[in-house]
């Protein structure tokens, strides 16, 4: 049933799509859809012909960032939504027209509407493409509200010293005592490793291209992309070291 429901919404989106006229002004960055001004796409960390965008409202304020992710040639783009954290992959682009395609996908979407990013249509994009949510928007305010700690070497709650990680069965170990567990699957010739905090809230999306060493680790938290260089010896325990000693400890 739910790929029934899923087909029967990837048609309609393409007929949407063929049906609008998207029009992108490369000097201005601003998306016409039918001859109206509708969002912009900001080009950001530009490398020669190839960049990640920004999914803007009018008022040049972020909704969304994609993330440029390329496997031999194919080229991806990681989305995440900025005020909900929730993420999907964008796939299909080729080397060029890639900002003309990006912006049908969005209009087809309905994505923006006014100023904001419709609530009920992000989730549908996000089912749509295989996404993930970072947070159960179903459950009580009460429930999501986490309390984000930056540390340094020191956990300021059990005075320990430096992050010392081990796993064993997806659970993450810090000084021997449990801190999150982690999920690791693999997806368009990317490993994915999701990581999950003690209350199984998603706290952080790590990807790497399989079988390059070279590549980093390309990384969501808190809705926003971090680059974190990829140590080939002990992959996982860098990672997790780095989310526990540097950024995720959540209080209830």
């Amino acid at each position: 049933m739910k790929r029934i429901v899923l087909l029967a919404a990837l048609v309609l989106q393409t007929g949407v799509m063929m049906a609008q006229d998207v029009e992108v002004d490369k000097k201005t960055n601003i998306v016409q859809v039918d001859g109206k001004d509708a969002f912009m796409l900001v080009p950001k960390n530009k490398q020669f012909i190839e960049s990640d965008y920004s999914l803007q409202n009018l008022q040049q304020k972020e909704l969304a960032y994609l993330k440029l992710t390329k496997y031999g040639n194919q080229v991806n783009y990681f989305m995440v939504f900025t005020k909900t954290g929730n993420q999907c992959t964008l796939t299909g682009f080729g080397t060029v027209g890639v900002i003309k395609h990006m912006s049908k996908i969005i209009a087809g979407a309905n994505l923006v509407q006014g100023d904001a990013v419709s609530e009920e249509e992000e989730r549908k994009f996000v089912i749509l493409h295989n996404g993930s949510f970072v947070k159960d928007q179903g459950a009580p305010a009460a429930a999501q509200q986490e309390k984000v700690i930056p540390v340094a070497t020191t956990d300021k709650h059990t005075g320990a010293g430096p992050a010392d990680i081990s796993i064993k069965e997806g659970k993450i170990y810090n000084n021997s005592e449990m801190v999150g567990v982690f999920k690791q699957s693999s997806d368009n010739g990317l490993t994915v490793i999701n990581v999950y905090n003690n209350n199984d809230a998603m706290v952080c999306k790590a990807t790497h291209l399989d079988g390059d060493n070279n590549a980093d680790w390309n990384l969501i938290l808190d809705g926003k992309a971090v680059t974190l260089l990829y140590n080939p010896a002990t992959p996982l325990e860098k990672l997790f070291k780095y989310l526990v000693s540097c950024h995720t400890y959540y209080d209830a």
